[in-house]
């Protein structure tokens, strides 16, 4: 009699079993495919960057020991996408260079003082980048080169791209087509007049970018 006060599907522990068991059924629906044919399927037209689901991170050489390593928390990017003819495609992505962190519990003042006086961000509140074109190297990797413009200075720069996944309908996304991609580049910050701290901070800087952007 016990047992019928207590039906099975009321015990918790049964629950969480059966959630387990339904999310483990569906995993391949929750996740991306690297392949051609689900680029393919992807609706043309504007994404949005998911900022949850992005970051930039820079590293610079410094006192020729380590690779000093940051990150900007305020950035966003549009991507005019057409996965039928991606080289007509068209990135541009705007970052506020006072949102660099690095995490430095020792100095609280350590994050402002990159933003305002190694990027010049004070003064210069934008640092915009925005496609002039796009290379096909291989099945999932690209040359995106456009304009780069830092502290007021304007140069040209070519990120290497790695398409990693593309999802018609993405669950976690509200059911919104969804792409991904890898980007990585470098640059010489003295070429956009930052000079500051050279005697110990190194003259180039990689920037490494994961996104996600979705179709709205």
């Amino acid at each position: 009699q016990a047992y019928k006060e207590r039906p099975a599907h009321k015990d918790p522990s049964m629950r969480i079993i059966a959630l387990f068991i339904s999310l483990a059924l569906s995993a391949c629906a929750l996740t991306a495919t690297q392949t051609p044919q689900a680029l393919q399927s992807l609706p043309a037209g504007a994404y949005q960057l998911e900022k949850p689901h992005g970051s930039l991170t820079f590293r610079v050489k410094h006192l020729g020991l380590s690779y000093y390593t940051a990150r900007f928390a305020d950035f966003d990017a549009t991507l005019d996408f057409d996965p039928k003819a991606p080289a007509a495609s068209h990135v541009k992505a705007i970052i506020n260079p006072l949102s660099v962190r690095t995490d430095n519990a020792a100095d609280p003042g350590w994050d402002k003082r990159i933003g305002q006086d190694l990027m010049k961000g004070a003064d210069f509140p934008q640092i915009v980048f925005e496609s002039t074109s796009i290379e096909t190297t291989g099945p999932f990797t690209g040359k995106v080169t456009g304009n780069l413009t830092l502290a007021g200075v304007s140069k040209p720069v070519t990120f290497d791209v790695t398409y990693n996944g593309a999802m018609a309908s993405a669950a976690l996304y509200a059911g919104r087509p969804a792409v991904g991609f890898s980007a990585h580049g470098t640059l010489n910050r003295s070429a956009f007049g930052l000079t500051r701290y050279a005697e110990f901070v190194g003259d180039e800087v990689e920037f490494i970018i994961e996104a996600e952007f979705t179709r709205h």
